[in-house]
């Protein structure tokens, strides 16, 4: 049976290590491990050897604000 992958629930954007992405918090994909962007940065790398992959997680206050536009 087909099933939806982890950040295919959530997200519609994923970002790789490397990347520079603007301020917020982001999820790695697979491990759990929140990065927090203060400002305009790169991800970080995994340093085990895979690709790390991330998803931006958005607070509540972020989506209903969202929502008002």
């Amino acid at each position: 049976m087909w099933q939806q992958l982890e950040y295919e629930q959530f997200a519609t954007e994923l970002f790789l290590a490397g990347e520079r992405v603007p301020p917020g918090l982001y999820r790695q994909i697979g491990s759990g491990r929140q990065i927090h962007v203060t400002s305009e940065d790169y991800l970080p790398a995994s340093l085990d050897g895979r690709v790390a992959c991330y998803v931006r997680v958005r607070t509540w206050g972020q989506m209903q604000a969202k929502e008002e536009r």
